[in-house]
């Protein structure tokens, strides 16, 4: 069987650059597109391990594990060891899945050849078949993300404090799965809070009006853009985000909790 060096190369960056931006959504990491470009080009050169002859497997484990962390590190940069690991362990369940459907697919469509050398398996396959299984990986990963993500997050309450101007408060906050509201311009994830909890957080220079709706009604909310927010549970370590808007609401109206965190903003 021929393989060709730059199909091989362009078949793998793609699918690296995919899986990047399969990890970057379920992480909630926002990736600038250059790093996952980057990082992918990486992915893609590895690929052509498969063309060295006898490569021991104990050489072939270490550099594989060695090259998706370095590709995960150009992606997604690397602040801390716990969110690296999550990072990771969600790069390696998208691999999973992508991989067990093009196996599927392979079993019953039957490729023409199939190259397996050093660990990398070569798949004699149209463009459009590629295609394809991408786009069911991509909805299996989904539907298997949101299913964890409802059951692991339910009812759970949230200690958050936000930093902004200079000011600090502290509230409870419940996070509701079905938030994700966004600043437009900036696509930022929204975070909605009583009002009276944040006076004086507000200013010209940092206010933005964040189009929200509801069954009944459409409505322009007052947010703020906070420098960071540090979010507790009982159930997960402190976490740090940023680039995140805060929207000012009178209508939350619960004794235990005084703001609606969105579901977009914490790592799985």
């Amino acid at each position: 069987m021929v393989i060709y060096v730059d199909v091989l190369f362009i078949i793998n960056f793609f699918i690296n650059y995919f899986l990047l931006g399969v990890c970057s959504k379920f992480a909630k990491i926002n990736a600038k597109t250059y790093r996952l470009i980057l990082a992918s080009v990486v992915g893609g050169f590895y690929s052509l391990i498969i063309l060295v002859d006898n490569l021991p497997a104990p050489l072939i484990i270490v550099s594989k594990l060695l090259v998706a962390v370095i590709m995960l590190i150009i992606a997604f940069d690397f602040k801390r060891l716990s969110s690296f690991v999550k990072t990771c362990l969600v790069f390696l369940f998208s691999n999973l899945v992508f991989l067990g459907t093009i196996i599927g697919v392979c079993i019953l469509f039957k490729p023409r050849a199939v190259a397996f050398r050093n660990s990398i398996v070569y798949f004699d396959v149209s463009a459009k078949l590629l295609i394809g299984c991408a786009l069911v990986a991509y909805l299996i990963s989904c539907i298997i993300i949101r299913f964890y993500n409802r059951k692991l997050l339910k009812n759970e309450i949230y200690t958050i404090t936000i930093f902004a101007n200079g000011n600090k408060a502290t509230m409870y906050a419940f996070l509701d799965t079905g938030n994700h509201l966004r600043e437009p311009f900036s696509d930022s994830p929204v975070i909605i809070a009583k009002k009276d909890k944040l006076e004086g957080f507000v200013n010209d220079k940092n206010m933005r009006l964040v189009p929200t709706s509801t069954v009944n009604s459409t409505s322009l909310l007052t947010a703020f853009r906070a420098d960071k927010i540090i979010i507790k549970s009982s159930s997960r370590q402190e976490e740090v985000v940023n680039n995140v808007y805060v929207a000012l609401s009178d209508e939350i109206n619960n004794d235990s909790y005084s703001a609606i965190l969105n579901a977009d903003i914490l790592h799985i």
